[in-house]
């Protein structure tokens, strides 16, 4: 007798359905975890953002099968979320200490459109240059003005002589918004450490002016070719939250909100123009960071990156430096490293760093020379110098000036010495033929 082949009952049929369906749904949470700590969207699922409730920012809710990833974009929660879906949204945080724009003061004529007239700051329309507002102080009587760029305790730009550059005023935002430097009266300077900067994010508006955000620092993402002026294409800002004195990266759009590009989490933050990367520091551990990728672009580094360039393979490489001190002079001891974190250059009192495509040039403090070195880790060149040193001021010459350079050739400028009454030879190095250069 053959044996009957078993039938799926009913209730069978229900539990194996019941098993496919947990399956299932453990296999789709699995995915969207997955997708969630990449942040990535999560598949089959509805996402709706709130802007209304959240005045400095936003927040986006993807909802999936009986859970939610949410993302919050405002300058109080910067942070993201993979909670069940009873988890509610968290309320947006007023911050206390932001003050209310002032309002039903006289407002001066201004006939020559000047930016701060009578203690007032004024926004115009840059077409027709019709009024748009005004601002009042709040904590000084008349020294509030336009923010200007700012640094961090690191001030890595203005730390090297290369790279220093005077500070700028910021433009208007979307001719809506503009930041404003209303730091109270204080006996000490901007830069001494207990220095209370103050930033303020305004609107501009005649009928209904309003003070968004407050910040305790700001520095600019973007220079042009000159490095005296920002890019506000973008509307990215690096800012210093008031509340954490950590840095972030914040975008205000064009209703006034402020999107929290990296969240305020980073003892540094530079902007590096040449890359377009940022140099970040977090727990004292420093980095070159890609933005639009949202990945680190270089290895760590316990010591300090002061740049970050490309050479004609666009392989990246940064200059690291620590302070030393020889003969009670204190200088930034550079190396250099490639991306990958292999040693590239690392050598007795090297005091300054200029790359190029092709090759790198670097001044040694220990026998004043300027050096060229090629990617391939081979010297072709040195030119001797009269001093090492670079820094200087209108009393003082550096060691050496770039007058001109191309594809083929470089003409440096090498001062005889620091003091202006000293005059200078015009060395020509040849950069493309290292043969046709005569001993120096």
């Amino acid at each position: 007798m053959y044996n009957k082949a078993p039938q799926f009952t009913k209730k069978k049929i229900i539990e194996l359905t019941i098993l496919v369906v947990v399956l299932l749904w453990f296999i789709l949470l699995g995915v969207n975890y997955l997708r969630y700590t990449n942040d990535q969207p999560l598949i089959l699922s509805i996402s709706h953002t709130y802007d209304e409730e959240y005045p400095d920012g936003t927040v986006t809710e993807y909802v999936s099968l009986g859970y939610v990833y949410r993302k919050y974009n405002t300058a109080s929660i910067s942070r993201t979320e993979f909670v069940p879906f009873w988890v509610l949204r968290e309320p947006a945080q007023v911050k206390a200490d932001i003050p209310k724009a002032l309002t039903g003061y006289n407002v001066p004529e201004n006939p020559k459109h000047h930016k701060k007239h009578m203690g007032l700051l004024y926004f115009y329309d840059r077409a027709s240059r019709n009024l748009l507002g005004t601002y009042k102080c709040i904590n000084s009587e008349q020294n509030c003005d336009i923010a200007t760029t700012g640094w961090d305790r690191f001030d890595i730009v203005n730390k090297d002589p290369l790279t220093k550059h005077d500070p700028y005023s910021f433009g208007d935002i979307h001719e809506k918004f503009a930041f404003i430097d209303d730091s109270p009266d204080q006996k000490i300077k901007y830069g001494e450490k207990s220095y209370v900067r103050n930033i303020y994010l305004y609107k501009f508006d005649k009928n209904n002016p309003e003070i968004l955000a407050k910040f305790s620092d700001i520095k600019e993402t973007s220079y042009n070719d000159i490095y005296n002026l920002a890019n506000y294409d973008d509307y990215t800002y690096i800012v210093k939250d008031y509340k954490t004195s950590k840095w972030g990266i914040i975008k205000i759009t064009s209703a006034g909100n402020i999107e929290v590009l990296l969240p305020y989490e980073y003892e540094s933050i530079t902007y590096d123009y040449d890359t377009k990367l940022y140099i970040v520091c977090k727990d004292n551990i420093w980095y070159g960071y890609d933005l639009n990728n949202k990945k680190a672009a270089t290895v760590e580094s316990v010591e300090v990156i002061y740049d970050i360039w490309q050479n004609a393979n666009k392989t990246y490489y940064f200059k690291t430096g620590n302070e030393t001190v020889v003969a009670n002079n204190t200088y930034l001891n550079y190396s250099i490293y490639r991306a990958d974190g292999v040693q590239f250059l690392r050598g007795d009192r090297i005091t300054a760093i200029i790359p190029r495509t092709q090759y790198i040039m670097y001044v040694t403090a220990a026998d004043n020379k300027l050096h060229f070195l090629t990617y391939s880790n081979r010297e072709p060149y040195s030119l001797q110098l009269a001093f090492y040193q670079l820094d200087h001021d209108e009393f003082t010459h550096p060691a050496f000036e770039i007058m001109s350079e191309s594809e083929v050739s470089i003409a440096i400028k090498v001062f005889y010495g620091r003091e202006l009454k000293h005059d200078y030879d015009v060395k020509t190095v040849f950069t493309q033929h290292w043969e046709y250069n005569e001993e120096d």
